[in-house]
């Protein structure tokens, strides 16, 4: 028997401009989805999510505009979720990250996907006048935020990834005093692509609006097991206060991975915008027997990764 198939969805900071341009072009499921979606969308955003993603900036160009690119991430993911449907590729887990979890649970049936579409627009709107914020990836031991003040002190932990990988979130001010104070002690670190300090204390303010979005939507059990990196365990009944747990709280995606491989080898696609997931995911395993795909690329690699799913996974007649 096959290992279970989880697919990863993954947040902020992993979107880039043109990202599923190759198949878009190419795979006419993928193009229907997205522009579906896009129908969905555009009367929400005042503007075609789609032709700012495919008409306008390059990859490599700064693409934060909240607004745009938390329906972007999740519409990029919903079309891989379709296209991987029409070979027959499907989860047996769902694994989201942070706005990947929104992803998740319209794929579980928790919401429906314009319930989704609208939440996540919505978000979007509820956290515009936030204080200058950003986050900071840094390759250390996620100890050392503890361990060194400037991090301690000034930022939120925003993510433990992985044994060598964090991410720190807060004030503009403390972001870029924490990088300096890294790079001097030759430490890698790197912003992440993102308009607001996700899963930090900044957020606190915003926390009763994001909970009034979740009024009067019924949050139905997941019809495909979901993990949770807020939690880094099975969501068996999502709550609105879950919700705002994986927006302002914490991500654990290394627990929720160890946790998985500690049940058993897995296969896991990243059906994210550009592998980052993936790429946290095959340093966990290390020699483990879990394996880790990616789909999508910044570096205009779609089709061939593709490809190399359909080859791995695609059912047999």
């Amino acid at each position: 028997m096959s290992p279970p198939t989880v697919f990863l969805f993954s947040g902020q900071g992993s979107q880039h401009y043109r990202m599923g341009a190759q198949l878009y072009r190419a795979e006419p499921v993928f193009r229907a989805e997205l522009d579906r979606l896009d129908a969905m969308v555009a009367p929400l955003c005042g503007q075609s999510v789609v032709a700012r993603l495919y008409g306008g900036g390059r990859v490599g160009e700064p693409f934060t505009d909240t607004l745009v690119t938390h329906p972007a991430i999740v519409m990029v993911e919903l079309a891989m979720v379709e296209l991987l449907r029409a070979d027959g590729i499907r989860p047996d887990l769902l694994l989201g990250s942070s706005l990947g979890e929104f992803t998740a649970a319209a794929v579980a049936g928790v919401l429906t996907v314009p319930e989704c579409l609208r939440l996540v627009v919505a978000q979007a709107r509820a956290l515009e006048g936030l204080p200058p914020g950003g986050m900071l990836a840094v390759l250390a031991d996620p100890g050392l935020h503890r361990r060194m003040p400037q991090l301690r002190e000034h930022t939120d932990l925003a993510a433990r990834n992985g044994p060598e990988h964090f991410v720190v979130s807060g004030a503009e001010d403390a972001i870029v005093a924490a990088e300096a104070a890294l790079r001097a002690a030759e430490i890698p670190c790197q912003r992440v692509a993102v308009e607001h300090a996700f899963h930090s204390r900044l957020l606190d303010s915003r926390r009763e609006a994001c909970r009034r979005l979740l009024d009067g939507l019924v949050l139905r059990p997941p019809r495909i097991p979901l993990v949770s990196c807020a939690t880094g365990a099975r969501v068996r009944q999502p709550t609105p206060e879950h919700y705002w747990r994986v927006v302002s709280g914490p991500i654990e995606f290394h627990r929720a991975i160890r946790g998985l491989e500690a049940q058993g080898p897995h296969r896991y696609l990243d059906l994210g915008p550009s592998g980052t997931l993936h790429n946290l995911t095959a340093a966990i395993l290390g020699t483990d027997r879990g394996r880790s795909w990616p789909l999508l690329s910044m570096f205009g690699h779609d089709s061939r990764l593709l490809a190399e799913v359909r080859a791995a996974l695609r059912p047999h007649p």
